[in-house]
């Protein structure tokens, strides 16, 4: 599937994913055999020269914005809150940016068990790697991931979405 984004500075994509062996038991340093689906999820990005944050999605009507100096005590409680926690980790790392408008657009199925969550974490992840030169492997963009969706979501995941979904080239 292409995907129904604007023209970004940078767009970048990652898989969602499915798994032969080990579900619900790669947090507890269990065995693990994922693959990689066809369904992928999209993200554009382009620099604001404020500080807001402004996500949007081609699945919702309700897009968010917020003030960059609000992200790290943001209480929103939606779909957002996974771009957003990349962008937070990223921050509390040492990416230095203003506002940026992310756009987020793709096929990977939500609440299906295909880690549409991952996927998302990761698109975000690879596209603001590339748009602000970070230099962060993918083992390190997939750990950046987990540490979103474990501290600023609230889901305790281990690596194995993440590092399913981050492995595959983007595009």
């Amino acid at each position: 599937m292409s995907h129904k984004l604007k023209k970004h500075d940078v767009v970048a994509s990652a898989p969602g994913r499915a798994n032969l062996i080990g579900e619900h038991i790669d947090y507890a340093g269990g065995v693990v055999l994922p693959f990689a689906i066809s369904d992928r999820t999209y993200v554009g990005i382009t620099r604001r020269n404020d500080r807001k944050l402004h996500v949007s999605s081609t699945h919702s009507k309700l897009p968010i914005t917020i003030e960059l100096d609000e992200l790290e005590h943001w209480g929103g409680s939606s779909w957002a809150r996974y771009p957003l926690g990349v962008v937070h980790i990223l921050r509390t790392l040492g990416a230095d940016f203003s506002g940026l408008d992310i756009e987020i657009d793709g096929s990977v199925p939500h609440g299906a068990g295909v880690s549409s969550s991952a996927a998302l974490e990761c698109a975000t992840a690879i596209a603001l790697n590339e748009l602000l030169n970070l230099g962060h492997s993918p083992l390190e963009l997939a750990k950046i991931c987990r540490r979103a969706e474990n501290e600023y979501v609230g889901m305790p995941c281990g690596l194995m979405d993440q590092a399913a979904s981050i492995v595959i080239p983007s595009g």
